[in-house]
């Protein structure tokens, strides 16, 4: 909520439907907020995307479609994905601006989202942008990228690594000093940190509040199972409560 970032969905392309209802609502609401939807190349070929899209510009919703073209969906090259010339053709169906741009560029990236989050705001409706980049490692540590590419391929990528380039811009304009490059990478490993301590402390969570969120009024439907939770959940924590069936007669239930 501090940020405004919504929970990424593990299946391809459902978060862009999220990020559609929320640009909408906001619309609705009469809010100035424009949403930015992210998504790989691999998310383009499911049908989630294409509600996504279609829905968008039909009710001219706030909202960037933002796909980061690393070339392979794990080991699915681009070419099996489609035949369009780019990723932002796809836009041209939905009647939406679509625009590719050097992924690896920073100063281009926030000059082509700031573009298309000012048009959204303004009421412009939605846009899509194909940011093409490479992935340098393997997809996860499961993945062994030598089966579908070539070392080569990699290397060819190296010298556009954004960082690099961005150094490079800022150290030829005097912008940028080892110390400044050593505290931003200090800040950064802080951050890091910051965030594996939390992701690996436990919380305590209330199994009740499956039901709080899902309707502004619940259903009796919902009002039903979360009466059956919560005497479950007070029969297991009864302290002469039987585990696994023991105390049954005869083990039967």
């Amino acid at each position: 909520h501090e940020h405004r970032v919504a929970t990424q969905a593990t299946p391809l392309a459902t978060q862009l439907l999220h990020a559609v209802g929320v640009a909408h609502a906001a619309k609705l609401r009469g809010e100035p907020t424009v949403v930015l939807a992210m998504c790989g190349d691999g998310a383009t070929s499911e049908g989630d995307f294409h509600e996504a899209l279609n829905f968008a510009a039909v009710f001219h919703v706030p909202v960037v479609f933002f796909i980061q073209n690393n070339e392979f969906a794990i080991s699915v090259p681009l070419k099996n994905q489609t035949v369009a010339p780019s990723l932002a053709h796809k836009a041209i169906g939905y009647g939406m601006p679509g625009e590719r741009v050097d992924g690896n560029d920073l100063a281009a990236l926030l000059a082509v989202l700031g573009a298309a989050v000012d048009r959204a705001r303004d009421g412009g409706g939605p846009s899509l942008i194909e940011a093409h980049t490479y992935r340098m490692q393997a997809h996860t540590n499961a993945d062994d990228p030598t089966r579908y590419r070539s070392a080569d391929d990699v290397e060819r990528w190296v010298p556009r690594d954004p960082i690099l380039r961005m150094r490079t811009y800022l150290r030829a304009l005097n912008l940028l000093t080892d110390e400044g490059e050593q505290a931003f990478a200090d800040q950064a490993d802080a951050i890091a940190a910051a965030i594996r301590t939390g992701l690996n402390t436990e919380v305590e969570v209330n199994p009740a509040e499956l039901f709080e969120y899902v309707y502004t009024e619940k259903t009796s439907q919902l009002r039903e199972q979360a009466e059956q939770l919560r005497e479950e959940l007070a029969r297991g924590a009864a302290p002469d409560a039987p585990a696994d069936g023991a105390g049954d007669q005869g083990g039967q239930r």
